[in-house]
């Protein structure tokens, strides 16, 4: 579950990186430790024995500095899973987006954090 979430979440990160084309837009900043955040987060116990399971999708704004300066939970199954995620955000790292001229400009990203059951 842990390599299908991070997969999820590096996926569009790096889809949303490289989808634009027009030089006049920034690229998306990129997450550092993307990988090592999505192996830490824990299925909520709770949420489990419940047998809750979906995606929780952050809406994230990078300031210049690549620090995340708000967050917003797009849409999220319960709210256990929505408070793991937003709790392991505080750990992500950016490097900031850059504009055309190679400055580091604010941006704003999607990343999906997939939670499915596993059956034993």
């Amino acid at each position: 579950m842990k390599k299908y979430i991070f997969f999820l979440a590096l996926l569009t990160v790096a889809v949303l990186a490289f989808a634009t084309s027009d030089s006049n837009l920034s690229l998306q900043a990129k997450a550092i430790n993307l990988d090592e955040v999505a192996e830490s987060i824990k299925y909520p116990t709770m949420s489990n024995e419940s047998g809750i399971e979906g995606t929780v999708i952050m809406y994230l704004e990078i300031d210049a500095e690549g620090n995340i300066s708000n967050t917003t939970a797009l849409a999220y199954p319960c709210s256990k899973l929505k408070e793991t995620v937003e709790l392991a955000l505080n750990d992500l790292k950016f490097e900031p987006a850059r504009n055309i001229e190679g400055e580091a400009v604010a941006s704003t990203l999607r990343i999906p954090f997939d939670f499915q059951l596993k059956i034993d």
